[in-house]
């Protein structure tokens, strides 16, 4: 069961938790393409997938994250090595790509960005609760090559 009481994805249904969105993100990146319109051209809930950009083809809705706080969630990847700059600031990633649903509320997110026109994946693979977020944005429905760029 859901953190919000559903048992499977329908939505007509929704109570507008973040678990259930993130489920139905997940669901119609994973359905492909279907007939259907929304009167919110952003809204996290328009299908098909591609729904929120221009004609092509697509893989992924992405999407950013707001913490408690109303701030972007971001990610980096992690240096291991000691650094001799004071002035070192990885760069960091706000935008993500639904991988996979683990259990109710627990989403593995992989980190993604746009290089020109192109969005591109990352290797950097972050598993969160859900729960723990106040908001989500929908920013573009986008083809990501998934082999990871770093």
């Amino acid at each position: 069961m859901s953190c919000c009481g559903k048992k499977d994805f329908d939505s007509s249904s929704f109570d507008h938790c973040l678990c259930d969105v993130v489920k139905a993100v997940k669901h119609i990146q994973d359905a492909g393409t279907d007939d259907y319109c929304d009167d919110c051209p952003t809204s996290c809930f328009t299908k098909p997938l591609g729904g929120l950009g221009s004609p092509t083809a697509f893989n992924t809705r992405v999407i950013n994250l707001l913490t408690k706080t109303g701030d972007a969630f971001k990610v980096h990847k992690p240096m291991c090595e000691k650094t001799d700059s004071p002035s070192y600031d990885p760069p960091y990633f706000t935008c993500f790509r639904v991988e996979k649903i683990i259990g109710d509320c627990c989403v593995m997110l992989r980190a993604v960005f746009k290089d020109g026109y192109t969005w591109k994946s990352t290797g950097l693979c972050v598993t969160v609760d859900i729960r723990s977020f106040a908001g989500i944005i929908c920013v573009a429905d986008a083809f990501v090559d998934l082999c990871p760029y770093d």
